[in-house]
């Protein structure tokens, strides 16, 4: 039998333990190399860039669980965003970035010219893009996104860093050098100058999945919502410092805010729904598994989209100035 002692001494214990593993477990910020991030004060915003989510693909199998492959199928809902302009996709980005400027200001930072940057010869002859940018890439989930990069007009012309998204194909080498050529640049004004290059990049999702399948399921679906989120890990702050070493602040959990932004709408063709509904039949008399696709469009309605994203910007701003402050 546990002593009264012992037992009252192990309840403290966990009394102590759980609160600190739950606050580990809800950190908002993932933060890489902090080590690198002391010292950090005068700073100079590199780039800025939201990227858009304007399509994306949310999948999900069941492997049949005891009768095997052959029995599951893959169920797969493909979703677009529509009702934005670049326009006013543009204003939201430079909005997010006076205001994240601001808030570096408010935390004790020395926000520097970018004139210096931009006139630094390494940094001037990047290949740059002048307008917004559709790319796809992995978006921490299994399957790709369709983004629209987008950068502040107070940091110039669209450059990607390394990191910034995952490229593919013979398009995705180019990119990689070019991230590769404007990472260097940066590292060479950042020792130069003696000022640290702060690089945004905020990944803005348009809905979320609720999945279900798995190996041992015989059946699978996936049902999608709108919700207007930072997506976590993609959305983050690299820091390049002087010293040739740098360190990464990223949303560790998403940035949402709430309100009815987006009007959902079946977007499959008739005939798709004709040649879904065949194979499902077809499949059901053979006794195997069916792949069921599903489309829906989620427009944006007009003014609560822009005004939902410098919200959440803005909330995401605020955690990320405020731990760099702390890792000063």
């Amino acid at each position: 039998m546990i002593s009264r002692s012992v037992a009252v001494s192990f309840a403290a214990i966990l009394m102590f333990a759980s609160p600190l593993h739950a606050a580990r477990e809800a950190e908002a910020v993932k933060v890489t190399s902090a080590k690198n991030l002391a010292g950090t004060q005068r700073v100079t915003i590199g780039q800025f860039t939201i990227a858009y989510l304007i399509e994306r693909k949310d999948s999900t199998k069941a492997g049949g669980g005891l009768l095997g492959g052959g029995f599951g199928g893959r169920s797969t809902v493909r979703s677009t965003l529509a009702g934005y302009t670049p326009v006013e996709l543009q204003h939201v980005a430079d909005a997010a970035y006076t205001d994240f400027v601001a808030k570096l200001t408010a935390s004790g930072f020395e926000v520097t010219d970018r004139a210096g940057l931009a006139a630094q010869p390494e940094f001037s002859v990047l290949a740059s893009e002048p307008g917004p940018k559709e790319v796809t890439t992995v978006t921490g989930r299994d399957d790709k996104a369709k983004v629209m990069m987008v950068s502040a007009s107070q940091t110039g012309p669209l450059r990607l860093l390394n990191g910034d998204y995952q490229p593919s194909g013979f398009g995705g080498i180019g990119a990689a050098m070019g991230a590769y050529r404007s990472t260097t640049a940066m590292q060479t004004y950042a020792t130069a100058s003696g000022t640290s290059v702060v690089n945004v990049i905020y990944y803005i999702d348009f809905a979320d999945s609720d999945e279900y399948g798995g190996a041992w399921s015989s059946t699978s679906s996936v049902r999608v919502n709108g919700s207007l989120a930072l997506l976590p890990v993609n959305s983050k702050v690299t820091v390049i410092g002087p010293n040739y070493k740098s360190g990464i602040l990223a949303l560790n959990t998403p940035v949402a805010v709430g309100g009815d932004f987006f009007d959902k709408a079946d977007s499959m063709s008739a005939l798709g729904k004709v040649d879904s509904a065949l194979g499902k039949a077809i499949g059901i008399l053979g006794g195997v598994g069916t792949n069921s696709t599903k489309k829906f469009t989620f427009t944006a309605r007009p003014g609560a989209y822009a005004t939902g994203v410098t919200q959440a910007t803005a909330q995401a701003n605020t955690v990320l100035a405020e731990k760099l402050a702390t890792l000063r």
